[in-house]
């Protein structure tokens, strides 16, 4: 081979060679931001229509995003910088959870520049308390006599603060009240039999019991049970118990 051929094909694959030079160490090492951690939420004190979430700042985000829904709808979608001054090493949003009555899931994401990345959902419980549970109704040896048995909400809900805001409970010296109503309804002609409320201090898990009596037999009836505390009842976690009538 000539000299002359030798070097002109020597220039191609060095050609080659530098058209191959991987990228730089800064855009190797670019990566999608990771799931964001130590995502907490607390109602606001100032103003319970609110809610305050934090997280500690994640590797390569170049902003979060925090959207609250409250099962079917979208409540709010705010977009924090990455670069907003941090609170005690953590960055921190305040986002509309309006309804005394909701549960809300709030999502925290990650973002780049080109809105990849990785998120977490926290939930965020009603103002007033949830339902009751394992609700049953019997009659006893004597059909005109029966029994309604629940047990008091999971949930109790919050405290009211100071101006309008929301606290919660301390649970090692719990203040917080229940109120609960019974209401005995007679389905053939929906005629209220008996109403009473009682309540329960505390996060007790007490069952509650309420015997009527002079019932009558042939007849069905419903115990409607209202749940309420400081920030009022909810209609759709009301409950019912149904009490069947004695086959003839």
């Amino acid at each position: 081979m000539k000299l002359s051929r030798l070097i002109a094909t020597l220039g191609v694959a060095l050609a080659g060679a530098v058209l191959a030079v991987p990228q730089s160490a800064s855009a190797a090492e670019a990566k999608v931001p990771g799931v964001p951690m130590g995502v907490q939420q607390v109602r606001s004190a100032t103003n319970a229509g609110q809610t305050d979430v934090s997280w500690k700042p994640t590797a390569s985000a170049s902003r979060y995003r925090v959207k609250v829904t409250d099962g079917a709808t979208t409540v709010a979608n705010v977009l924090v910088p990455a670069t907003q001054a941090l609170i005690n090493g953590r960055h921190y949003a305040t986002v509309a959870t309006p309804n005394k009555c909701a549960t809300y899931k709030i999502t925290v994401r990650a973002e780049d520049s080109l809105g990849q990345g990785a998120q977490v959902s926290v939930i965020e419980k009603s103002l007033s308390p949830s339902i009751v549970t394992k609700a049953r109704a019997y009659r006893g040896a004597d059909r005109t006599r029966a029994t309604f048995e629940m047990s008091v909400p999971q949930w109790k809900g919050y405290l009211v603060a100071a101006g309008g805001g929301a606290r919660g409970d301390d649970l090692k010296k719990p203040t917080i009240a229940i109120t609960t109503q019974l209401q005995l309804v007679r389905l053939v002609d929906n005629k209220v039999i008996s109403t009473v409320t009682t309540t329960q201090a505390g996060w007790t898990t007490a069952k509650l019991a309420k015997t009527y009596t002079a019932l009558d037999p042939q007849r069905a009836y419903v115990l409607k049970v209202t749940t309420s505390n400081g920030w009022g009842s909810c209609t759709r976690q009301d409950g019912k118990i149904l009490l069947a009538a004695v086959p003839a």
